[in-house]
């Protein structure tokens, strides 16, 4: 596993331990009584009568009661936030320099072009498997072809290649709009309930507005904590596929330029 991949795991780890623990620490300072003294002495009573994988029991027991008091919204956003970690696994894996345009590849090529080995040429790029080997492979096969008929079938076929890795990354763009959506929509139906339940009960009791009062913070939080990087991997993706766009085409540039150019076709 090379480096970036173990950033952008860090980075997930990071959001996933985010979801799981804001919830647990604003049930604890919800319910931490007002004095500091009373707050001192609650804590050490706890630890001392519980074992010490109790608070993390307690920890994922408080996570799921958020997660009921959420609603179904907030089960709506677990999934997304699943989807979009899989799409952004997915990119981490796949895009990367070795499949668009790998180092030594050029160079390669064009020592056994200048050699006249263009067997070993279609060899070489048939076993490489990347952007650049398939676009060098067409410019072998066609040689005698026009050099504006390849370099106009050269850029189509890395544009392709691109677009694919553009498209596989759209999909976090969808999270990131989605996400904050959604919990909007938690927030909504959490108010909703907030009212009813004035309506019902009126003003006086400031508990029964907990419910719905919480599942509309609940959800926004866990809304933008999706969409947050979800949004930054989006366009990380996108800007990296074009950074491999532009080194794809100066080396197949390059190359149809030393091979072709000045000759007669």
């Amino acid at each position: 596993m090379n480096r970036r991949v173990t950033a952008w795991a860090a980075l997930w780890a990071a959001v996933a331990m985010t979801c799981l623990l804001a919830p647990s620490a604003w049930a604890q300072s919800s319910e931490a009584p007002a004095g500091a003294e009373a707050a001192t002495t609650k804590a050490t009573s706890q630890a001392a009568s519980r074992p010490a994988d109790k608070p993390i029991q307690g920890m994922y027991e408080e996570w799921l009661t958020k997660m009921r008091a959420g609603g179904q919204t907030m089960w709506a956003l677990l999934a997304l936030s699943v989807v979009g970690v899989m799409f952004a696994l997915e990119r981490i894996f796949m895009l990367r320099r070795g499949r668009i345009v790998p180092r030594g590849l050029a160079e390669q090529a064009d020592r056994l072009w200048r050699q006249g080995k263009q067997d070993q040429l279609l060899a070489l790029c048939q076993r490489n498997k990347s952007t650049l080997a398939r676009v060098l492979a067409f410019v072998a096969e066609h040689r005698t072809a026009p050099v504006a008929d390849i370099s106009t079938a050269a850029g189509d076929i890395a544009s392709r290649e691109l677009r694919r890795h553009l498209l596989r990354a759209y999909p976090l763009a969808i999270v990131a709009t989605l996400a904050p959506l959604l919990g909007l929509l938690g927030t909504v139906i959490g108010m909703i309930d907030a009212f009813d339940t004035v309506v019902m009960v009126g003003m006086g009791d400031a508990t029964a507005l907990a419910g719905g009062i919480s599942k509309a913070l609940i959800t926004t939080m866990a809304g933008l904590t999706i969409a947050i990087p979800a949004l930054f991997a989006y366009h990380l993706f996108k800007s990296r596929t074009s950074l491999f766009g532009v080194m794809l085409e100066e080396e197949v540039t390059e190359l149809i330029s030393a091979w072709r150019m000045g000759k007669e076709d």
